[in-house]
């Protein structure tokens, strides 16, 4: 698992280091760059075993965005022991340290942002569809005599949200190879999606809120639309 990479990393690091001070025939830029970035390859390829697209699009929000962070968090720990080795060999060794940097860790910052625009994927799920672990949250009731077109209008927008994780689900290519640039292009169109739903949300809110007339009511409307205060 992802949380049990970092641990092995700075011995690993040494290892390479070793072959690099060492080695008659492997000591080139080229080749130690090229011997990192493998390494930085390796990671990837286990933090993607760690993540389930199935259960990120079929609503367990909080142990995939669990999962996501965790490989977030490995893929930082990676650059931060790398960045560690740097210093101290920079420090201590007569050599500099003249790898690619940039070559290395490249695929890495970008999965990393996969890994955060799936996160957001997550959240949306929850907040624009109750989504919480599998299962989705209750349906909010709304009082007065136009409740029922406020719940209607809220299992439209649900309709519509499910409607774009659809298509973002389809997208061609693999959802989780860095190399599959058209990600870039389905995320954004699901993005310009969510901020329509937010306009209908707020609006949906707003029309609402119209309509308290006590307390009580004012407060139940707060909690339920509570889940998406996080949202900016």
């Amino acid at each position: 698992r992802p949380k049990d990479i970092s641990n092995k990393l700075p011995n690993l690091i040494s290892l390479i280091r070793i072959i690099w001070v060492n080695s008659p025939h492997y000591n080139t830029r080229e080749r130690l760059t090229s011997l990192f970035r493998k390494m930085s390859n390796e990671i990837i390829r286990l933090c993607c075993h760690a993540i389930s697209l199935d259960r990120i699009f079929e609503g367990y929000v909080s142990s995939s965005k669990e999962d996501l962070q965790g490989c977030i968090s490995c893929c930082h720990a990676w650059k931060d022991h790398y960045l560690r080795a740097v210093q101290m060999h920079t420090q201590f060794s007569s050599r500099g340290w003249v790898l690619d940097q940039t070559s290395i860790f490249a695929q890495v910052d970008a999965f990393v942002q996969r890994c955060k625009d799936l996160i957001e994927v997550c959240d949306c799920q929850y907040h624009f569809a109750r989504w919480e672990d599998g299962n989705q949250g209750p349906l909010p009731c709304f009082f007065g005599a136009q409740g029922p077109q406020i719940t209607r209008n809220l299992l439209e927008i649900e309709d519509i949200f499910h409607k774009n994780l659809h298509v973002l689900r389809a997208v061609r290519g693999g959802i989780l190879d860095v190399k599959n640039t058209s990600w870039h292009e389905d995320y954004n169109k699901f993005r310009a999606g969510i901020k329509d739903l937010e306009v209908m949300t707020q609006n949906l809110i707003t029309s609402a809120f119209e309509l308290v007339r006590d307390v009580e009511h004012g407060v139940l409307l707060l909690d339920t639309f509570h889940r998406l205060a996080a949202r900016e």
